[in-house]
């Protein structure tokens, strides 16, 4: 949990650093462009992120009717990267360096899961669901000892998976399963912007201002996941490997919206001027009210990676250690897990 906490802070730092110089530009197309840039990478990566749990060292836990039952409960906790690219282009434009030092080889997404898992009946199967939930308020922040820190941060994730053992008997300590599954995850960052920091931009022939404005960025992702493992029992050491292949439809962007009204060449917007709305909308952007709008992108498609660690068996005790690489994107991630297995 202590290494979670470490990665959230950096993670929510960066989110705060490189979102707010983005709206001191002049135009609403370099606003669309570099947050479009960002959120199709963060897009990109949720799929990845949502297989996270689950990874247990044994590729088969054994029937549920046996002696003992073959059943397990733990917890996951790590992250995975997503690239970089887009934040140094915005870094790179308002020449702001990184408050911390956040050389992880990219943008951790970090995350966590409490997983359980049960052995099948009568066929040599094994069921496994995994949840996480996390809300995060003002408050929280204090434990770090960050002040002036004002803003409210999302995490849900749900899934579950089914294996089926095509080699685990008790004779062999090398046990092969194929496994089909369900991710679902939703997420977001909600914080106001600093009043030092004007947000008006240029669109055609008209400026925009948001007073006193509130920034929200917010990701989801469902993802069908198939997987094939390999383990071997080694005295008390469980080394394993497996390859997954996952088909995501994932949706990320970001909201703005304020307590006043929005301004349009100084003037209160007005929703029913056919030719501002549409202009709006040919920048990509929705749900326009008087109070804010919004832009989403959605990305769906395959992504292909490889996982695999080592897990120390204590009695009925394990503790996983899990690297993660996805092929495509070139993102990695690390998982810690501790469970309680029979």
């Amino acid at each position: 949990m202590r290494n979670f906490k470490k990665i959230l802070v950096i993670f929510t730092a960066i989110l705060i650093f490189t979102a707010i110089p983005v709206f001191s530009l002049d135009g609403l197309d370099d606003l669309q462009e570099n947050v479009n840039n960002f959120t199709k990478s963060m897009a990109n990566s949720l799929p990845f992120n949502s297989t996270m749990g689950l990874n247990w060292s044994d590729a088969y836990i054994g029937r549920f009717i046996a002696i003992p039952p073959h059943i397990g409960v733990g917890v996951t906790t790590g992250f995975t990267t997503m690239d970089f690219g887009s934040i140094n282009q915005l870094l790179e434009m308002f020449n702001v360096p990184l408050p911390i030092d956040v050389n992880l080889g990219g943008l951790p997404l970090p995350g966590y899961t409490a997983d359980a898992r049960i052995g099948g009946i009568l066929i040599p199967f094994d069921v496994g669901v995994k949840f996480g939930l996390l809300n995060i308020e003002k408050g929280f922040w204090d434990f770090f000892k960050i002040d002036n820190v004002d803003f409210t941060m999302n995490y849900r994730l749900i899934g579950f998976d089914l294996r089926y053992a095509l080699l685990g008997s008790k004779k062999s300590p090398l046990k092969i399963s194929l496994g089909a599954g369900f991710n679902w995850m939703d997420g977001g960052i909600s914080m106001p912007i600093p009043d030092v920091v004007p947000l008006s931009f240029k669109f055609g022939n008209y400026t925009i201002d948001l007073p006193s404005p509130g920034l929200g960025l917010n990701w989801s992702a469902r993802s069908l996941d198939f997987k094939i493992q390999a383990s071997v029992k080694v005295l008390i050491l469980t080394p394993y490997i497996g390859f997954g292949a996952t088909h995501a439809w994932s949706r990320a962007g970001y909201g703005l919206t304020t307590e006043e009204n929005i301004k349009i060449n100084g003037d209160d917007i007005d929703l029913e001027d056919i030719a501002i709305m549409d202009e709006l909308k040919d920048y990509g952007l929705a749900g326009i009210t008087s109070r804010g709008f919004e832009h989403y992108d959605e990305v769906k498609g395959w992504s292909f990676r490889a996982f695999g660690g080592f897990s120390i068996n204590v009695t009925f005790l394990r503790f996983d250690i899990t690297g993660m690489y996805d092929f495509l994107s070139k993102n990695y991630g690390v998982t810690f897990g501790t469970r309680f297995q029979l």
